[in-house]
This record gives structure tokens, C-alpha cells and sequence, in this order.
């Protein structure tokens, strides 16, 4: 390297890496990346799904504060976006589950409704969602996308006025690898969001330990070492900080809880309103005969548990206003719920377990020295750090 082009090379830059379901058990037992990011730790997760850990790490705050958790909640009475979906209840479920038809009808009812945010119907019943409402109505990696109103990541990064850049989460891994490689060649930004979700959609189709698997974790740390590389000819010190959200679990126990629920007697929509995650149930209920039978029912089922209020605080996740459901029972880790309102078939391999399981623990890998990172809320002050050193 030249003494003109050391002259010319910026500063520094921090990159921070987002890999969607790269769990702590697995970074270690794989030691991914252990050469080029060797401080490394256990990174605590939240309650639920990325729609619950995305935006504590976008804000620093627990999901009680910036009001995010799962993607459908129960509609104020005659409020449901999807009230009109209704009508298509009597499609049988070849039709009506098939992923095409729920894309593009998906896809129709984001646009009709000025969603900005991810949005997919999933599996819901058609016959379900008039009583149902949407969390994520608006893009969360933009400003106002939040909830509880506080301020992402990319605000406080505009205002610290130093350069930045961040990856488009509608785009693949390549396409956003080939966004970063472009914004590093350049040699203006300081700050760098990259985000990926390869690894996740692999594990969730094959599992933790298939071959394809073993392939994407390499093809992902051949793209970071290439990126390191790259970003080391334009900047004297490069500061790699990869982070996830929540680990990955092979699921073994398939349970039926849902179809064994339904013979209970129970009416959805007079006595109860459900929505039947991949791992947990959440409910509201009409009154409290329908309550009480519930709960006698729930806490008898040898698929979970019910979750106490104590519990879901220590989570961070009561909300005071039951928004996300008044009563939750969770699975444990490795079990799934088929069929559910988010997938009708066997998932080879999720997430959504109880944060504390080993298998559901985040990671925190780095190149540099930074705040202490344990926990989710504890990625955003390093991010904010970074912004203002």
C-alpha cells in the first residue's frame, strides 16, 4: 500500500452485522468466525419471534416499552383490516393454506392498507382474522416505524452527522453483502448496518446440522473475511460487530394442541379470541366462565405451561393493556405447534422457546473492545458509542 493511499484512507469504520437465528450455542460449538471476531460472549434474548428482539435492538428498550411482540393481536370490535377475508372461510384448506394464495393475498391486503412494515398472513384461518388486528403496520427501520415511539438506531446515527449506511431487509443476503461491499469501496461511511437472514431460512428448512447448513455458515464467514478484507484497504481501523437475535432449535415433538383445543366446546369469537403461534398460544377471553375453563384445560396439557404475569414481566414482556393476549402458554424448546396460525406443517428447526433455554440464547461477536454486551437492550448502546466516539 502506497503513503498516498494510507493518506487518503479513512479513519475508522464500525460494522455492524445482523445475522438473523445465529445462536450462541451454535457460534460456539461451530466457533464461527473465531479468528476474525474473537471477543465473543452470550448475548440474552427476549420472549418471542424477531417482531419481539428486532426492535429492542433498534432501540435499547424491552418490548413492554416499545410495544412490540408478536405479529397478530385481537381487533378492536368491528376494527379488523381483515374483516372482508372472512368471506373466503369456505375455501377448503388445500386452497386456502397454499402458499401462492396467501402471497398474493397478502401482498393485496398490504397495499390496500398502506403497510410499510413486513407483513404476511401466514396460515391464519380466513374464518379468523375479522376478529384479528396487525402489529407491524409500518416499517420499523424507519423513522416513526416503532411502536412506543422512541427514536431507531438510524435516527441517533443522522443526528451524530457522521456518514452511515444500512442494508435493505426486503433484499437477500447477496444483495445486501453486494450493498455494503459498494458503500465500503466508496470510503465515506462510518457506520454500516448490515443485515442477513440466510442463516435463518436455512435452519428453519433443514435444520441445525445439515449439510446445507454447514454451507451457509461457510459461504458466511467466507463473505465476512471478504468484507473485513475490503473494508481494511479503505479504513485504517475496521471494527466488526456481528449480533442475532435469538438461537435456533431442531424441533423433535409436534403437538396437536390446537385440534385438541377446538373439541373443548369453547367459541371462538363469543368466548375467546386466540392466535396460535409456532410455539405459543395467546388468548383473550369474553368472560371469565371461558377464562376459567381455559386455564383448568391449559394447565392439565403436558405440551408447556402457562406463563405466569410475574413470569412475562421478568420477560419484559407484560403489557398492562394485554395487547398481545391475556393469557399465554408456551411450549418448550424443540416442540411445535402443528398445525398453528403460522405454519400448517412440520418446521424442521425454530425459534420463540423460553429466552433462558440455551438454545435460544443470541451472540455477540467483535473484533474491538465496546460496551458490555449481555443482552439485547445492550447492543444498541454500543451502536449509539459508535456514532458519537
Amino acid at each position: 500500500m502506497s503513503p498516498v493511499h494510507e493518506l487518503r484512507m479513512k479513519p475508522r469504520i464500525d460494522i455492524f452485522i445482523f445475522a438473523d437465528a445465529l445462536g450462541w450455542a451454535l457460534a460456539s460449538r461451530r466457533h464461527f468466525a473465531q479468528s476474525l471476531l474473537p471477543l465473543r460472549n452470550r448475548c440474552e434474548t427476549l420472549l418471542g419471534y424477531s417482531s419481539t428482539c428486532d426492535p429492542t435492538i433498534l432501540t435499547g428498550t424491552l418490548p413492554c416499552e416499545h410495544r412490540h411482540f408478536s405479529f397478530f393481536i385481537k381487533a378492536a370490535a368491528g376494527a379488523s383490516p381483515f374483516r372482508l377475508l372472512g368471506h373466503l372461510g369456505w375455501l377448503p384448506e388445500i386452497v386456502a393454506g397454499h402458499h401462492r394464495v396467501r402471497n398474493k393475498v397478502s401482498k393485496f391486503i398490504g397495499r390496500r392498507s398502506g403497510y410499510t412494515g413486513y407483513f404476511q398472513l401466514y396460515s391464519v384461518p380466513f374464518s379468523k382474522l375479522p376478529y384479528l388486528d396487525y402489529s407491524e403496520k409500518k416499517d420499523i427501520y424507519e423513522p416513526g416505524g416503532i411502536s412506543g415511539g422512541q427514536p431507531t438506531i438510524f435516527q441517533h446515527w443522522q443526528n451524530s452527522g457522521k456518514p452511515w449506511a444500512r442494508s435493505n431487509w426486503r433484499l437477500s443476503d447477496p444483495e445486501n453483502i453486494a450493498h455494503a461491499r459498494s458503500e465500503i469501496e466508496k470510503g465515506d461511511v462510518e457506520l454500516l448496518y448490515l443485515f442477513t437472514a440466510r442463516l435463518d431460512a436455512v435452519m428453519h428448512k433443514h435444520g441445525v446440522n445439515h449439510p446445507q447448513v454447514d454451507a451457509a455458515f461457510d459461504q458466511f464467514e467466507a463473505n465476512l473475511e471478504a468484507l473485513a478484507d475490503l473494508a481494511s484497504r479503505h479504513y485504517r481501523d475496521v471494527r466488526l460487530h456481528l449480533f442475532s437475535d435469538h438461537g435456533m432449535a431442531d424441533v423433535h415433538v409436534c403437538s396437536d394442541l390446537l385440534p385438541r383445543w377446538e373439541k373443548l366446546g369453547l367459541k371462538y369469537g363469543r368466548d375467546y379470541i386466540a392466535v396460535w403461534d409456532s410455539t405459543m398460544a395467546r388468548f383473550w377471553f369474553a368472560n371469565e366462565s371461558a377464562r376459567a375453563t381455559a386455564t383448568a384445560w391449559l394447565s392439565e396439557q403436558p405440551d408447556g405451561e402457562i406463563l405466569t404475569d410475574e413470569r412475562l414481566a421478568a420477560y419484559g414482556c407484560l403489557f398492562e393493556d394485554r395487547k398481545y393476549g391475556e393469557l399465554f402458554y408456551l411450549l418448550p424448546s424443540g416442540s411445535l405447534l402443528v398445525p398453528s396460525f403460522l405454519n400448517q406443517r412440520k418446521v424442521t428447526a425454530m425459534h420463540g422457546y423460553a429466552p433462558e433455554h440455551p438454545d435460544s440464547a443470541a451472540a455477540w461477536l467483535s473484533n474491538a473492545e465496546t460496551l458490555p454486551v449481555e443482552a439485547l437492550t445492550d447492543i444498541f448502546p454500543v451502536m449509539r458509542a459508535a456514532a458519537n466516539s
